[in-house]
């Protein structure tokens, strides 16, 4: 079940509600909070036995929240919530009947002077205020008393958003709201107060990063050894020209790290580059490399989770309860790996090997999604929290930032104690697959963006939802993230995902989600081979998509390379697409068109997702034809 008890002020929600969660136990070991807030991820709402319950209580944004439980790894929903639904996230490939909770407080309409209720970015202030759904008619901004009048951006299950943008405003700012309701006029306020800034480096906004893996990159794929393809870092340091010439100037590469998997998100030694990749030696000439270019580097860092062969967790299984690595790790008993288990290993099981052998045998400690291979880390332990610090801190004096893997299947609380402990200057990005709330702003700058991604596919890749909704989606996000959105990572495809091309199945479509991506709120990313129409395995799966680059040019899709190239030289010559307000013009149907614009720039993206020409209006009285599944982007100035 679940229960709200009360609300307590915050400095970027305006307020959160306190809310318990509990499950009768029936003899599990440990379970969890799984929910939209941490993408159902075992690992970061550990729960609390007390008696014949399991309890938990922790602090949600008000909104409907879908939920469920895992019982030492067993999936399961709210026995005492009647509320049902199915939940589709096809971003992380999840549809599961779920729990739904509504936590929502007593006023109709809402607002803070808060960092989601008003914030200043891009010289501009912006205010929203909230309003129970279908409540209000209309809504009026009172400004040093002007009437601004307010536009309904989103709406959700339980709230309608209202949002009004204004040039940048000195000190203290005094303002109300007035407007009709369904219950006949209202008023709220007066307020004052200094619209908030996100505190985060500028850096990453100037930025369109490329994403590399490593192995696949610059290999040759002929032997197969554990999946591994021989791509290495002295590989990646002679293709920068590839890179750089397309005006890629950030590089996000997946782990380095020894470990035993092609992929690296098993890591053994965290201070050592993987010598498969070319070691140390290779990362600091690369990093050389990357410096005189002037490309930032962000790596990939594994801390939710360790490679089995750790030397810590080999502590663990070789001395059990005696070695001093007990309490690093999520053990639930001893000893932690069977006979059977050891047997198996010594079989001549790869490394890499995940699912074989050890499947079946018994072992007494957590591990990500029951992969045997990755033990779980114990995020309560002081000495990981360290641990994990001293890593980061150490490779942020050769890189600019990290992307933190499995990152909502660790508290937010640890995040935000590891930003505090990071250089300003550093960018940090977290893996949350669905409403990232929770780790953002005071843990994470951004996000890797699942929830645009989800609403990129349901436009453009399946057509499941109309260009009304798209943008319903759109505003959601930037209402819930508010300038966090400016930071997050965006993509139409990753190292998790199939290649965005495999699933539109059509070039032009490909290249109008392409052109979205390039030109809309957040710094985007381009996935290797994705410039060149790299085509992944068939079949789908999380590694679907992880194909070696290919680099003989005949086999390039060269309109792709060159309208990628095009894009990218826009975006990164473009103010107005990384800091510029976005205004959407027209939302109908298959097509969308909207207005980037800052100071005296203003550009108008149209994007036409039907098989039929659409004719468009532009600001100004003029118009635009636009050809089946196509795009224009034009400089309409002021």
């Amino acid at each position: 079940m679940y229960k709200t008890f009360g609300f307590v002020e915050d400095p970027v929600f305006g307020r959160l509600a306190r809310v318990e969660f509990s499950i009768p136990y029936r003899g599990e070991r440990y379970a969890y909070l799984l929910g939209s807030f941490n993408a159902f991820n075992e690992g970061s709402f550990r729960m609390e036995r007390r008696g014949s319950r399991w309890f938990i209580r922790v602090l949600l944004p008000e909104g409907v929240w879908r939920y469920a439980f895992s019982l030492e790894g067993r999936f399961e929903r709210d026995p005492e919530n009647e509320n049902v639904e199915t939940y589709r996230r096809p971003s992380y490939k999840f549809e599961k009947e779920v729990s739904v909770a509504g936590v929502i407080g007593p006023e109709p309409v809402y607002h803070s002077p808060s960092l989601l209720y008003l914030y200043t970015f891009g010289g501009r202030v912006n205010f929203v205020l909230r309003a129970k759904k279908g409540y209000l008619v209309s809504s009026t901004l009172i400004l040093k008393g002007k009437d601004i009048e307010m536009r309904k951006r989103a709406s959700d299950e339980l709230f309608d958003y209202f949002g009004a943008e204004v040039g940048n405003l000195e000190g203290p700012v005094e303002y109300s709201f007035l407007g009709e309701s369904s219950e006949g006029p209202f008023e709220l306020g007066p307020f004052s107060a200094v619209p908030i800034a996100l505190k985060a480096p500028e850096w990453p906004l100037e930025r369109v990063f490329y994403q590399v893996m490593p192995d696949r990159f610059a290999g040759n794929c002929l032997r197969d050894s554990g999946n591994f393809c021989g791509g290495d870092l002295w590989g990646l340091k002679e293709r920068l020209d590839h890179i750089a010439g397309l005006g890629f100037n950030a590089l996000y590469l997946t782990p380095i790290f020894e470990s035993t998997t092609y992929h690296g998100y098993d890591v053994v030694d965290y201070f050592h580059v993987s010598r498969r990749l070319g070691g140390d030696e290779a990362f600091d000439e690369l990093v050389k490399e990357l410096r005189r270019r002037g490309i930032k580097l962000i790596l990939d860092g594994v801390f939710h989770h360790t490679s089995f062969f750790h030397p810590y967790f080999q502590d663990v299984v070789e001395k059990g309860e005696r070695s001093r690595y007990v309490g690093f790790y999520r053990i639930l008993g001893f000893p932690v790996v069977s006979k059977r288990f050891l047997r198996a290993l010594d079989s001549g099981l790869l490394p890499g090997d995940t699912r074989s052998a050890p499947m079946g045998a018994e072992w007494n400690y957590e591990s990500f999604y029951s992969v045997w291979l990755m033990p779980r880390l114990n995020s309560d332990s002081e000495e990981v929290f360290e641990f994990v610090v001293n890593v980061m801190g150490y490779w942020l004096k050769k890189a600019d930032g990290w992307r933190l893997d499995v990152a909502h299947g660790v508290p937010p609380d640890f995040w935000v104690r590891v930003r505090e402990r990071m250089p300003s200057s550093a960018y940090l990005i977290g893996e949350v697959m669905d409403d990232a709330r929770l780790y953002l702003f005071r843990g994470f700058h951004g996000v890797m963006n699942y929830a645009l991604y989800d609403a990129i596919l349901k436009f453009f890749a399946f057509g499941e939802i109309s260009a009304e909704e798209f943008l319903n989606e759109l505003e959601l996000i930037s209402v819930r993230y508010g300038p966090a959105e400016y930071y997050a990572y965006n993509f139409l495809d990753n190292h998790d995902t199939e290649r965005f091309l495999d699933l539109v199945h059509d070039e032009r479509l490909y290249l109008c989600a392409l052109a979205f991506l390039m030109t809309y709120k957040g710094i985007p990313a381009v996935f290797y081979g994705d410039e060149i129409g790299l085509r992944g395995r068939k079949g789908g799966g999380l590694d679907a998509g992880r194909t070696p680059m290919k680099w003989r040019e005949e086999n390039w899709n060269r309109e792709i390379l060159e309208t990628t190239r095009e894009l990218i030289h826009l975006r990164r010559n473009s103010k107005a697409l990384q800091f510029g307000t976005f205004r959407p013009l027209l939302f109908r149907g298959r097509t969308i068109v909207y207005e980037r614009a800052i100071d005296g720039e203003s550009l108008v993206v149209a994007i036409n997702c039907s098989e039929v020409h659409v004719k468009v209006s532009l600001p100004g009285g003029k118009s635009l034809n636009l050809p089946p599944l196509s795009f224009r982007i034009v400089d309409t100035g002021r």
